[in-house]
């Protein structure tokens, strides 16, 4: 049977749940005032010290250099995780299983978040204006990929111009392609640091947010989709019982929660000039 370990990042102390195949990491431990007890991303050959620019990645870069014996690997956070139900009241019941997990990966070669609308803040790149203006942030990216791996550049096109993107940086997948992405992922973003901090557009958890991007690029280049599986992410910190979360759990039921969606963010774009 294959080995499960699911790395799950946190930053502070949190309720495990006790669920088999999570490990819990705690990220930026070479920062931390306090130890929590368990996992530390600051053993053996680690970044734990670029938390702050890094984010939940310092765990999938020490699981990358360091885990060697499990088959089957993944990252989520301390308060997200994949989700067989969305929407119950029972949330703890629906995170996905060990066993679970090894069933879904004899069918698909990795599992990600649903793809979700961004927003202005996410960053998006037009062709119809100036580059002159837009965010800089994706253009350096855009620049980076083109001269180091052009072949990837219709997918950063599908989703830096794009309106919908998996946003967590979370995944499960083989050790293979845990191994693989990361072996692509680290180089380009260490070179987006050091540009972006030559150029001043440096800022906190920068780093990080690129990923998500270079996840959803990565996996659209070298997985086919049929083997792309996507999956709710259930936040344990939620009000699940506020007038959105009531909305959409009403709107899911009734089959028309992306229709709307898809109008909603239309008339948001266009208000917004975007």
């Amino acid at each position: 049977m294959e080995k499960v370990v699911v790395l799950t990042a946190a930053h502070k102390s949190f309720d495990q749940l006790g669920l088999e195949g999570y490990l819990p990491v705690q990220v930026g431990a070479a920062l931390a005032a306090q130890d929590l007890g368990f996992q530390r991303d600051d053993e053996g050959d680690n970044i734990s010290e670029k938390n702050p620019q890094y984010c939940e990645l310092t765990a999938q870069y020490w699981a990358w250099k360091n885990l060697t014996d499990a088959q089957i690997m993944g990252l989520v956070h301390y308060r997200r995780y994949f989700t067989t139900d969305l929407y119950t009241k029972n949330w703890k019941d629906a995170i996905l299983t060990a066993d679970q997990i090894r069933q879904l990966l004899r069918q698909y070669t990795i599992v990600l978040p649903k793809p979700v609308y961004k927003l202005p803040h996410n960053g998006t790149l037009y062709h119809d204006r100036p580059r002159q203006g837009q965010n800089r942030h994706l253009l350096l990216l855009e620049e980076i990929l083109q001269r180091r791996c052009p072949e990837y550049m219709p997918s950063f096109e599908k989703f830096a111009y794009g309106r919908r993107v998996s946003f967590g940086n979370m995944l499960l997948c083989s050790r293979e392609v845990f191994c693989a992405y990361s072996a692509w992922m680290f180089p380009l973003l260490e070179e987006f640091e050091q540009l972006g901090e030559q150029e001043g557009i440096l800022i906190p958890r920068l780093c990080g947010f690129m990923s998500e991007y270079l996840l959803c690029i990565w996996a659209d280049h070298n997985i086919p989709a049929e083997k792309i599986l996507f999956l709710d992410v259930v936040n344990t910190e939620e009000n699940r019982s506020s007038r959105g979360f009531l909305l959409r759990k009403l709107l899911v039921k009734l089959g028309i929660f992306e229709p709307v969606a898809r109008v909603g963010f239309a008339l948001y774009y266009k208000l917004k000039g975007c």
